[in-house]
Protein backbone atom coordinates (compact mmCIF):
# COMPACT_ATOMS: atom_id res chain seq x y z
CA UNK A 1 0.00 0.00 0.00
CA UNK A 2 1.67 3.16 -1.30
CA UNK A 3 2.43 5.76 1.49
CA UNK A 4 0.15 8.88 2.14
CA UNK A 5 1.30 11.84 1.82
CA UNK A 6 0.37 15.02 4.09
CA UNK A 7 0.01 17.63 1.55
CA UNK A 8 0.51 20.17 4.32
CA UNK A 9 4.03 18.91 5.49
CA UNK A 10 4.88 18.54 1.80
CA UNK A 11 4.24 22.22 1.46
CA UNK A 12 5.94 23.02 4.11
CA UNK A 13 8.97 20.62 3.06
CA UNK A 14 9.16 22.52 -0.40
CA UNK A 15 8.90 25.97 1.93
CA UNK A 16 11.77 24.76 3.75
CA UNK A 17 13.73 23.55 0.51
CA UNK A 18 13.43 27.28 -0.78
CA UNK A 19 14.59 28.79 2.53
CA UNK A 20 17.98 26.47 1.76
CA UNK A 21 18.40 27.68 -1.41
CA UNK A 22 17.78 31.38 -0.37
CA UNK A 23 20.51 30.72 2.42
CA UNK A 24 22.87 29.11 -0.22
CA UNK A 25 22.38 30.85 -3.55
CA UNK A 26 20.25 34.36 -2.13
CA UNK A 27 16.62 35.14 -3.45
CA UNK A 28 18.38 35.21 -7.30
CA UNK A 29 18.64 31.54 -6.91
CA UNK A 30 15.33 30.80 -6.17
CA UNK A 31 13.85 28.67 -9.05
CA UNK A 32 11.37 26.09 -9.88
CA UNK A 33 14.24 23.73 -11.03
CA UNK A 34 16.14 24.33 -7.96
CA UNK A 35 13.72 23.99 -5.33
CA UNK A 36 12.55 20.69 -6.73
CA UNK A 37 15.84 19.26 -6.56
CA UNK A 38 16.49 20.36 -3.01
CA UNK A 39 13.48 19.01 -2.35
CA UNK A 40 13.83 15.91 -4.09
CA UNK A 41 10.62 16.41 -6.45
CA UNK A 42 9.99 16.47 -9.86
CA UNK A 43 9.02 20.10 -11.58
CA UNK A 44 5.17 18.26 -11.88
CA UNK A 45 5.44 17.47 -8.61
CA UNK A 46 6.35 20.71 -7.55
CA UNK A 47 3.88 22.62 -9.61
CA UNK A 48 1.31 20.14 -7.87
CA UNK A 49 1.40 21.59 -4.48
CA UNK A 50 2.50 25.48 -6.07
CA UNK A 51 1.26 26.63 -9.34
CA UNK A 52 3.63 29.59 -9.81
CA UNK A 53 6.64 30.38 -8.39
CA UNK A 54 5.11 33.87 -6.72
CA UNK A 55 2.46 31.23 -4.99
CA UNK A 56 5.21 29.24 -3.30
CA UNK A 57 7.49 32.44 -2.11
CA UNK A 58 4.63 34.00 -0.28
CA UNK A 59 3.99 30.50 1.35
CA UNK A 60 7.50 29.91 2.37
CA UNK A 61 7.81 33.64 3.32
CA UNK A 62 4.00 33.14 5.72
CA UNK A 63 6.01 29.90 7.23
CA UNK A 64 8.45 31.53 8.31
CA UNK A 65 6.34 34.27 10.26
CA UNK A 66 3.87 31.58 11.37
CA UNK A 67 6.66 29.35 12.87
CA UNK A 68 7.94 32.46 14.51
CA UNK A 69 4.48 33.59 16.00
CA UNK A 70 3.82 30.13 16.96
CA UNK A 71 7.30 30.12 18.83
CA UNK A 72 7.13 33.56 20.69
CA UNK A 73 3.08 32.41 21.93
CA UNK A 74 4.63 29.41 23.28
CA UNK A 75 7.17 31.35 25.49
CA UNK A 76 4.52 33.99 26.17
CA UNK A 77 2.56 30.82 27.98
CA UNK A 78 5.77 29.21 29.96
CA UNK A 79 5.56 29.75 33.62
CA UNK A 80 8.52 31.81 33.67
CA UNK A 81 9.29 35.63 34.99
CA UNK A 82 7.95 38.38 32.72
CA UNK A 83 11.49 38.84 31.91
CA UNK A 84 12.90 36.07 31.29
CA UNK A 85 9.78 35.52 28.79
CA UNK A 86 10.62 38.43 27.31
CA UNK A 87 14.48 37.61 26.98
CA UNK A 88 13.01 34.27 25.06
CA UNK A 89 10.90 35.84 22.86
CA UNK A 90 13.73 37.71 21.66
CA UNK A 91 15.84 35.40 21.52
CA UNK A 92 13.27 33.13 19.11
CA UNK A 93 14.42 36.08 16.57
CA UNK A 94 17.98 35.37 16.69
CA UNK A 95 20.36 32.78 15.29
CA UNK A 96 21.12 30.85 18.52
CA UNK A 97 21.30 27.73 17.23
CA UNK A 98 21.19 26.48 13.53
CA UNK A 99 16.75 26.17 13.28
CA UNK A 100 16.54 29.24 14.52
CA UNK A 101 19.32 30.91 12.83
CA UNK A 102 17.50 29.37 9.35
CA UNK A 103 14.64 31.12 10.17
CA UNK A 104 16.13 34.43 11.59
CA UNK A 105 18.32 34.95 8.24
CA UNK A 106 15.45 33.76 6.23
CA UNK A 107 12.95 36.69 7.53
CA UNK A 108 15.41 39.79 7.39
CA UNK A 109 16.05 38.10 3.80
CA UNK A 110 12.86 38.43 2.95
CA UNK A 111 12.24 41.75 4.80
CA UNK A 112 14.75 42.76 2.33
CA UNK A 113 13.37 40.78 -0.47
CA UNK A 114 10.09 43.10 0.09
CA UNK A 115 12.10 46.40 -0.48
CA UNK A 116 14.34 45.46 -3.51
CA UNK A 117 11.23 44.35 -5.40
CA UNK A 118 9.34 47.06 -4.55
CA UNK A 119 6.34 45.22 -3.06
CA UNK A 120 4.68 46.89 0.22
CA UNK A 121 6.24 46.38 3.09
CA UNK A 122 3.58 46.35 6.05
CA UNK A 123 4.33 46.17 9.51
CA UNK A 124 1.55 43.82 10.78
CA UNK A 125 2.98 40.98 8.18
CA UNK A 126 6.21 41.76 10.56
CA UNK A 127 6.47 39.22 13.05
CA UNK A 128 9.30 40.84 15.06
CA UNK A 129 7.99 43.85 14.67
CA UNK A 130 4.81 42.66 16.40
CA UNK A 131 6.30 40.89 18.93
CA UNK A 132 8.29 44.06 19.71
CA UNK A 133 5.58 45.79 20.28
CA UNK A 134 4.23 43.48 22.06
CA UNK A 135 7.36 43.19 24.39
CA UNK A 136 7.03 47.00 25.05
CA UNK A 137 3.42 46.72 26.25
CA UNK A 138 3.77 44.35 28.66
CA UNK A 139 6.29 46.05 29.84
CA UNK A 140 4.22 49.17 29.88
CA UNK A 141 1.47 46.51 31.72
CA UNK A 142 3.85 45.27 34.10
CA UNK A 143 5.07 48.78 35.12
CA UNK A 144 8.26 48.03 34.33
CA UNK A 145 9.34 50.49 31.91
CA UNK A 146 11.48 53.50 33.35
CA UNK A 147 9.29 56.54 33.18
CA UNK A 148 10.29 59.31 31.12
CA UNK A 149 10.69 57.08 27.68
CA UNK A 150 9.69 57.58 24.34
CA UNK A 151 7.84 54.54 23.71
CA UNK A 152 7.78 54.73 19.62
CA UNK A 153 11.29 55.55 19.58
CA UNK A 154 12.04 52.14 22.37
CA UNK A 155 10.31 50.20 19.84
CA UNK A 156 12.16 51.34 17.05
CA UNK A 157 15.33 50.77 19.15
CA UNK A 158 14.73 47.11 19.99
CA UNK A 159 13.72 45.96 16.57
CA UNK A 160 16.97 48.21 14.94
CA UNK A 161 18.54 45.59 17.77
CA UNK A 162 17.21 42.40 16.83
CA UNK A 163 17.39 43.07 13.06
CA UNK A 164 21.03 44.71 13.34
CA UNK A 165 22.31 41.57 15.47
CA UNK A 166 20.80 38.88 12.76
CA UNK A 167 22.35 41.05 10.21
CA UNK A 168 25.51 41.10 11.61
CA UNK A 169 25.53 37.48 12.86
CA UNK A 170 25.21 36.59 8.70
CA UNK A 171 28.18 38.52 7.53
CA UNK A 172 30.19 37.46 10.92
CA UNK A 173 29.00 34.02 11.79
CA UNK A 174 32.25 33.23 13.76
CA UNK A 175 31.69 36.48 16.09
CA UNK A 176 27.96 34.97 17.52
CA UNK A 177 26.80 32.68 20.18
CA UNK A 178 24.05 32.14 22.10
CA UNK A 179 25.44 33.48 25.75
CA UNK A 180 26.71 36.97 23.66
CA UNK A 181 23.80 37.47 22.31
CA UNK A 182 21.84 37.16 25.37
CA UNK A 183 24.24 39.79 26.85
CA UNK A 184 23.30 42.03 24.85
CA UNK A 185 19.83 41.78 24.69
CA UNK A 186 20.42 41.87 29.01
CA UNK A 187 22.34 45.23 28.34
CA UNK A 188 19.54 46.50 25.77
CA UNK A 189 16.92 45.79 28.72
CA UNK A 190 18.51 46.92 31.93
CA UNK A 191 18.65 50.58 29.67
CA UNK A 192 15.16 50.33 29.68
CA UNK A 193 13.43 48.47 32.45
CA UNK A 194 13.15 49.46 36.11
CA UNK A 195 14.54 46.40 37.02
CA UNK A 196 17.87 44.87 36.46
CA UNK A 197 17.71 41.51 34.69
CA UNK A 198 20.52 38.97 35.32
CA UNK A 199 22.76 38.10 32.31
Amino acid sequence: MPKLIDPIERKQSIAQATWNIILQQGIEGVSARNIAKEASLSLGALRYYFSSQEELMLYAEALVFERLTDKTNEIFQEDQPPLEKIIGVLLAFLPVNDESATEAEVRLIFKLHRRQSRMTYSEVQDVALQAVKNIISNLILLNLLKKGLDVSLETDRLIHLLDGMVLDAMVRPERYNKEQQRIMIVRHLNAICKEDVDC
